[in-house]
């Protein structure tokens, strides 16, 4: 009877860890789609709200008010602080919820500062890695990059359906961009509701919660204690590291601007360049799905760090040529999202297990918060530099910094391979 009973539980427990790994799946698909669509489409906007200015104003206008939004990020600590005090749950699906009614109020903006406005608020709730810690805390130690890499390939369902929908309503002939809002708007709602009475808490967070009373903490104290863990010196560099991320990688919201610019590549093409390279980012996930539980996680922080600026100047370069500069760009546009979003896998898994579950949320949100703040000051630095150099120069001059993660990494960074995270301390 007891070995039925244990039996039972075991198909059972496999049998939602399955719809979990499921469910993450969608959340993975709205977030991908969210995070990708507003850099689908910055030349509509301008033209729809500033028509007849310059290219190099508008670009500059732009860079500015992406140092703006990025301001958003900042409130994904909040977001990140609150997993470790209100759940994995409660908070995943608000984050959810959040992504649909910013798309909403970005569908209904009568004017850039309205679209500005919720495009910040946009930015309160994605990219939030909540996910990630439920997929982690719920897999085997020797399974965490298999299916966190495995969730990520899903999610690039939500960059086809982004490139799907751009087919749609963005062509040389027609364009409607608020057609983009319209996928998170109705996929987001259901699946928050999904996710709010259907999933459990992780095993980790249950145990924490369940274990005996320890000595509250404030929220300052909390912030702190992050900074109290056996892993303090590698996870300060790994927020240098985030930071110098961000910071870098401008390009990767003003590609679409970049290329409209310069006028080498018509637009059904730049969609078929976003669409091809949703595929090469495959590599980037299997790289790190196979390779980081197997190599550890450090060398591949090495490789995308290294091949990420000299992808920027292949594109960058290949789109004033007159003649190959669809195949140059598609090329080493594609090389670009390998090794961004392989680096940004790493960095994100590296980080994570060097918390323990009582501060895994509040951590997550301190590199977040470290992240946005790179972003932010990039943005700001370059709306100047642009005016000076251009979209392209600048694009290379800020891509360079990711090779300082190399020296940092070596020196500072703690492997993670292996690592149990229950034994954190």
């Amino acid at each position: 009877m007891t070995e039925g009973k244990t039996n039972d539980q075991s198909v059972k427990s496999k049998s939602y860890f399955r719809y979990l790994i499921f469910v993450l799946m969608l959340v993975q698909i709205l977030d991908t789609y969210s995070t990708l669509y507003p850099g689908s489409m910055p030349s509509l906007i301008v033209k729809e709200f500033f028509p007849g200015l310059p290219d190099d104003v508008t670009s500059s206008i732009v860079t500015f008010a992406g140092s703006i939004i990025s301001i958003g990020m900042y409130f994904l600590f909040f977001n990140q602080y609150l997993v470790d005090k209100v759940g994995r749950k409660r908070m995943l699906a608000i984050t959810i919820l959040g992504m649909s009614i910013a798309s909403l109020g970005m569908f209904l903006s009568v004017n850039y500062i309205m679209y500005v406005a919720f495009q910040f608020i946009l930015y309160f709730f994605f990219m939030s890695d909540i996910w990630l810690i439920y997929a982690n805390e719920e897999s085997k130690q020797t399974k965490r990059a298999f299916n966190t890499n495995i969730i990520l390939m899903a999610g690039l369902l939500g960059a086809i359906i982004m490139v799907s929908f751009r087919l749609v309503f963005i062509t040389e002939v027609n364009s409607y961009w608020r057609g983009m809002t319209l996928f998170p708007i109705i996929f987001g709602i259901p699946l928050s509701i999904v996710i709010y009475f259907t999933l459990k808490e992780t095993s980790q967070f249950q145990s924490m919660k369940e274990a005996p009373e320890k000595d509250a903490r404030s929220f300052f104290g909390d912030i702190k204690s992050v900074f109290q863990t056996e892993n303090k010196k590698p996870f300060i560099f790994i927020l240098v590291i985030s930071f110098l991320y961000g910071f870098s990688n401008l390009f990767i919201g003003l590609f679409e601007k970049y290329i409209a610019d310069v006028g080498s590549i018509p637009q059904p093409q730049v969609t078929i360049i976003f669409f091809l390279t949703i595929f090469t980012v495959m590599i980037a996930y299997l790289i790190n799905g196979f390779l980081a539980d197997r190599i550890g996680r450090k060398p591949l922080l090495y490789l995308w760090s290294f091949l990420l600026p000299f992808s920027v100047i292949m594109w960058v370069l290949g789109a004033l040529n007159t003649s190959n500069a669809f195949l140059i760009v598609l090329i080493g546009y594609a090389l670009s999202h390998i090794s961004y979003w392989g680096l940004w896998g790493i960095i994100r898994m590296i980080s994570l297990e060097l918390m323990p579950t009582d501060r895994r949320g509040t951590g997550i949100g301190v590199r977040s918060l470290i992240g946005a703040v790179g972003i932010t000051t990039g943005l700001l630095l370059s709306s100047f530099t642009v005016l000076e150099l251009g979209l392209g120069i600048t694009f290379i001059i800020f891509a360079f910094g990711n090779l300082l993660i190399i020296p940092l990494a070596v020196l500072f960074v703690k492997e993670t391979k292996g690592v149990d995270l229950a034994e954190i301390k």
